[in-house]
């Protein structure tokens, strides 16, 4: 029946599992000498349809043919093993990707990880060892085979591809962060002991999600000291402005309260040739590093500023000055201004025709004027005035006829 036959078997020679489907080409066919085991309950299997002669497609059978004692087992390795296939073929896809096989560092069917077999890829002078687990095992598990990825591919890169589920990625709020300018929110999870462990022992956590792949950078919360000459209140913030985060990267420290995910395209993992690596995530961690130091730096600045603000008083607004009246003068300088103004050359006297003919008027030609009455020789003139008369306006209307007295002095010089 289809259903008993194995598409998988650990091959006890090559220390490696063997997959039909990626051909029979080099395997011995029949039991082989024990040389396949299940994977599942460890009993020694038979690999069925490798001749060419045969009539049906390769497979691995069981030598009871009832088929594997632990089937549900069987069919999570199964399943497992295509996600692997699948991973397999889109690395191979990758630009700058040479060699692309499976492999299964340290594993033991005796004691056996529970890991599927890893992607063990060539890029250009670097190795890289890709895990991709439906579940990850116990610390112990993990552990073991990171040591044995350490011993057979010395200097590779370990990279782990988890998925984005509810045992994989514990999801917390998104977490905001300042990047180029812009406000953004990068998602944040709370990394488990098992994803601890692979990150402490130097291994990459990546989380696979459709053609994206998220790589974290750790967040690890902090207050700003108080210092000397700084004031952290009265901000109207609507948090703590002491309240601060710094990163870790390229991996987040152990010391990391959470992890931040930046997303990036899975094909970008090979864009710098000769390495698999996630630039464009380092380059953004590298963005947000530079703004965790202007950000720090701002704080600080702003906290002596508002020191400095409520240190200083307020000025006092100034009094309104009234304007000073000048004193009355001194006698003294009285007198002196009187002699001043004695001392000013008098104006020029005005000419003759435009003085006032009152006395021939008063006093016709050949009479004698009575005593007191001015005459060219003997008038005494009035004081003259502290300052120049006031100016006369222009006339503006016809001059007026001439009075009676006028008229007659006119008739009395006429005679």
């Amino acid at each position: 029946m289809i259903s008993r036959m194995g598409r998988s078997a650990w091959d006890t020679e090559r220390r490696t599992t063997v997959w039909v489907d990626d051909g029979v080409e080099g395997l011995a066919p029949g039991m082989a000498g024990g040389r396949y085991r299940c994977r599942a309950c460890g009993e020694r299997l038979i690999l069925k349809g490798a001749r060419p002669s045969a009539k049906v497609q390769p497979h691995f059978a069981h030598r009871s043919n009832d088929g594997c004692s632990r089937p549900e087992q069987e069919a999570l390795l199964d399943a497992a093993d295509e996600v692997v296939i699948q991973l397999r073929e889109q690395i191979r896809a990758l630009p700058g990707v040479t060699h692309c096989v499976t492999a299964s560092p340290g594993e033991d069917p005796e004691h056996p990880t529970g890991l599927p077999p890893a992607v063990l890829a060539q890029c250009g002078t670097t190795t890289v060892v890709i895990e991709a687990p439906s579940a990850l095992p116990g610390p112990e598990a993990i552990r073991r085979r990171i040591r044995a990825v350490r011993d057979e591919h010395a200097g590779a890169a370990h990279v782990w591809f988890l998925k984005r589920d509810l045992a994989q990625f514990q999801q917390l709020a998104p977490h905001p962060v300042w990047l180029r300018g812009q406000k953004a929110l990068h998602e944040q999870v709370a990394p488990n002991e098992r994803q601890k462990a692979i990150n402490e022992a130097g291994g990459h956590v990546y989380w696979l999600d459709g053609k994206a792949v998220l790589v974290p950078y750790g967040i690890r919360r902090f207050q700003h000291p108080v210092q000397p000459g700084q004031d952290w209140t009265n901000w109207k913030w609507r948090s703590d402005p002491r309240d601060d985060w710094r990163i870790s990267k390229p991996r987040p420290a152990p010391d990391a309260d959470t992890w931040g995910l930046v997303p990036v395209a899975f094909v970008s993992l090979t864009r710098t040739r000769g390495a698999f690596r996630p630039a464009d995530a380092y380059q953004v961690m590298d963005d947000l590093y530079a703004a965790q130091e202007r950000r720090i730096t701002w704080r600080n600045e702003h906290a002596r500023e508002v020191y400095a603000a409520r240190a200083t008083p307020p000025a006092e607004p100034e009094a309104e000055v009234e304007p000073q009246q000048s004193p009355p003068p001194s006698p003294v300088a009285a007198a002196d201004g009187e002699a001043a103004e004695l001392r000013t050359p008098p104006e020029p006297e005005p000419e003759p025709e435009s003085l006032p003919a009152t006395g021939a008027a008063e006093h016709p030609a050949g009479a004698t004027p009575p005593a007191g009455t001015g005459t060219s020789a003997g008038i005494v003139p009035p004081p003259r005035p502290a300052g120049p008369p006031p100016p006369v306006p222009a006339p503006s209307a016809p001059v007026p006829a001439p009075r009676l007295w006028q008229r007659l002095v006119r008739l009395a010089r006429r005679r």
